[in-house]
């Protein structure tokens, strides 16, 4: 029981005491409330706010006051307010700067300010002007604040007008240097300056203000180009851009940047399109591009779509019109038969491509499609019409001028030249027609000569068959050229004749001349034979050919021993000597080259006897001048002899050979020395069949008559 009383009394006792603790708080509240209700700054302008703080009946102040005097007037403030009350001083002085100095910045990278400020508040306003980063600001008295926030507000408005600068205030004093893009920025920037201070100012300006521009004028392939760009763009896109070389170029280079780029935008569009003028005028703003001159019709599409990329409220006046030189309208179509050659100028819309599709094969090398077109003049029907009369032509030209229409040429019958009429008759009326057609067949049969002369060469005239022309008979013939006048004609047969020509070709060197002539379907052939050739062998030798009239005679007097001609179809230059001409040889003999000579001829030439006989066959005459020529220089002009070699087989016997062989030897012999050698150093040698081997010859299983020439010095 004892116990239980102890805690009771305990219990009672703590709880009276919070009872009376609780009384306490709540009274001492009440009292501290009612201070700090009577105890305010009201009234007072301070620069930096003040904490006020009750503790009882304590009244404890703090914060930055700019001088004692301050100090002082804030203690007598809060004096006045209760006897009962006590006041705590804990009140700091804000040093004094002296000089007071704030620098502004202005650069790429934005504003920074740095120096003093004169209070927090003043700071925080500067802070969101330029950025919690960029104030480097220190607090400090000796300036009032409401005249250092109206001095930095002006200074920042004043530095938003420039490019960079660096402003400094100095108690009464501003210094300010700065680069302004415009002489209205600079100016805009001098106004803005705080007012009050002794202002020295200096603002460099980077551009005089007129606006960007460019004018061009292209005349005659050069350019002449003025103006002004901004900073980053270069004079020389004005003639890059264009495309011609600048015969002068006086474009002014900024010091400022095109700061929203609808120039340079304005301008590459522009010099795009200007690209595409052939001559004329460009002046190109910010606000405007005004275009005019000459262009094609693919130039103009181009120069468009190169305008689409102006900016949008770039304004764009264009006079452009279609280019066009001047010339006449005209077309030349020249046709040989197989290809049609085109050559001129024709409107725009004349597809000739499509009109010349008959046509096998076709070039338009000098070929102008112009950019205009002829008005109301029908120049597709024009050349429809000239062009399917073309077509009919063996050859012909034609010529489609502005109002008229012209067509000559070669024909081949009266039948197809109705209708080329019928095709020009279809000619649009506007067009003048003129026309001149030569016939190449008038319906006669064919009839021709052909002359020959070995030493002027080949004439041909008449009216060749179907099938035959030159080019054909001189290629039969392996002349370098004939003379030409004769007609291709349209009937007769060809084939025939040139069997005859091909004869001929090959008893072409056994002729002194000839004329070959074709008439009414029948051939004829009457000639003189060359020196040393019989005519009556030439005959028989030609009649086992073909049958036709032949008359062959010999060859007369015609030239003095020792004169010179160029033979007509091999080129060589022969001399006249008894019984033949000669080909003149003019190299240094030795026994190699003369034998090597006399080999190439053996193997070159026919040179060849009668089977079993000791006589030279007719075809023998051209190789046996071609040895005479060749011996008869080496002989004349060394002091070589040679041995004339003949090697038979043909006879039953080895005697039999002998005596062939040996006989032919003489007679290779005296045909050349017929010819003008001498015997004293040719010897004919006959080795029958003892021989049989050529060293020439690859295989030894067949030895062959043949005849060889061995030279060497005399001894």
């Amino acid at each position: 029981m004892a116990f239980r009383t102890k805690i009771g009394l305990i219990a009672f006792c703590v709880g009276l005491s919070a009872l009376g603790w609780l009384a306490y708080s709540s009274w001492l509240n009440r009292i501290e409330a009612r201070i700090a209700q009577r105890v305010t700054l009201d009234g007072l302008e301070l620069d930096h706010p003040l904490q006020i703080s009750v503790n009882g009946r304590v009244v404890t102040v703090s914060g930055w006051v700019n001088s004692e005097a301050e100090r002082a007037r804030v203690l007598r403030h809060l004096h006045p307010h209760g006897p009962d009350i006590t006041v705590a001083d804990r009140m700091s002085v804000l040093a004094e700067a002296r000089p007071y100095v704030t620098q502004i910045i202005r650069d790429a990278q934005g504003l920074r300010v740095s120096g003093y400020a004169p209070s927090q508040a003043a700071l925080a306003a500067v802070a969101a002007q330029v950025g919690a980063g960029a104030a480097n600001l220190q607090l400090a008295s000796g300036i009032s604040q409401a005249r250092w926030r109206e001095a930095m507000e002006s200074a920042i408005e004043s530095l938003s007008h420039l490019q960079s600068a660096r402003l400094r205030l100095e108690d009464s004093q501003l210094h300010l240097t700065a680069t302004a893009r415009l002489p209205d920025d600079a100016q805009a920037a001098r106004a803005a300056l705080p007012a009050g201070y002794d202002s020295q100012v200096e603002i460099e300006v980077l551009d005089d203000g007129q606006p960007f521009a460019l004018s061009v004028q292209l005349s005659q392939g050069q350019l002449t180009a003025m103006g002004k760009f901004p900073t980053g763009v270069l004079p020389q896109i004005v003639p890059e851009d264009i495309g011609r070389p600048a015969r002068a170029l006086h474009v002014e280079q900024a010091r400022i940047d095109d700061a929203d780029g609808q120039f340079t935008q304005a301008l590459r569009a522009a010099l795009r399109a200007m690209a595409q003028v052939q001559s004329g005028q460009l002046e190109v703003s910010k606000e405007r591009i005004e275009i005019t001159g000459l262009v094609n019709r693919a130039g103009l599409l181009r120069a468009e779509r190169a305008l689409r990329k102006r900016p949008a409220n770039t304004e764009l006046v264009r006079r452009l019109e279609i280019y066009d030189d001047g010339q006449p309208f005209y077309l030349l179509a020249e046709f040989d038969g197989a290809e049609v050659q085109f050559r001129g100028k024709i409107p725009y819309g004349v597809k000739l491509s499509a009109l010349a599709t008959r046509f096998e094969a076709q070039r338009s090398e000098n070929l102008v499609q112009a950019e205009i077109t002829d008005g109301a003049r029908d120049w597709t029907g024009a050349l429809v019409a000239g062009l399917a009369g073309l077509r009919e032509m063996q050859h012909g030209r034609l010529m489609v001028a502005p109002g008229s229409l012209h067509l000559s040429g070669t024909v081949t019958t009266p039948e197809i030249q109705a209708k080329i009429e019928a095709h020009l008759a279809q000619k649009p009326a506007e067009f003048l027609l003129t026309r001149r057609f030569d016939l190449v067949d008038d319906g006669t049969p064919p009839d021709f000569t052909l002359a020959y002369d070995a030493q002027s060469g080949a004439r041909l005239s008449g009216k060749l068959p179907k099938g035959l022309d030159a080019a054909q008979i001189t290629q039969i013939l392996q002349l370098p050229y004939i003379e030409d006048t004769a007609q291709v004609g349209l009937i007769g047969r060809a084939d025939f004749t040139r069997q005859v020509l091909r004869v001929l070709a090959d008893w072409l060197r056994h002729f002194e001349q000839f004329e070959f002539q074709y008439s009414a379907g029948q051939l004829a052939l009457k000639g003189v034979a060359a020196p040393g050739v019989a005519a009556e062998d030439l005959t028989a030798a030609l009649s086992s050919r073909f049958v036709i009239a032949t008359e062959i005679s010999e060859a007369g007097p015609s030239a003095d021993i020792g004169a010179e001609r160029i033979h007509a179809r091999s080129g060589l230059l022969e001399r006249r000597v008894p019984e033949a001409w000669v080909p003149v040889y003019s190299f240094e003999p030795t026994a190699a080259r003369c034998s090597a000579a006399t080999s190439t001829i053996l193997e070159q030439e026919h040179l060849s006897f009668g089977e079993g006989l000791a006589r030279f066959d007719v075809s023998a005459a051209p190789a046996l001048a071609h040895l005479a020529g060749l011996i008869g220089h080496c002989l004349r002009n060394s002091a070589l002899r040679v041995d004339a070699v003949d090697h038979s087989f043909s006879m039953q016997s080895e005697a039999e050979n002998d005596q062939l062989s040996r006989a032919r030897a003489r007679s290779l012999v005296a045909a050349l020395t017929a010819l003008g050698l001498t015997k004293e150093r040719i010897r004919p040698k006959g080795f029958g069949d003892r021989r049989p081997h050529d060293t020439q010859q690859l295989s030894f299983a067949q030895p062959a008559d043949r005849i060889e020439f061995i030279w060497d010095e005399q001894p």
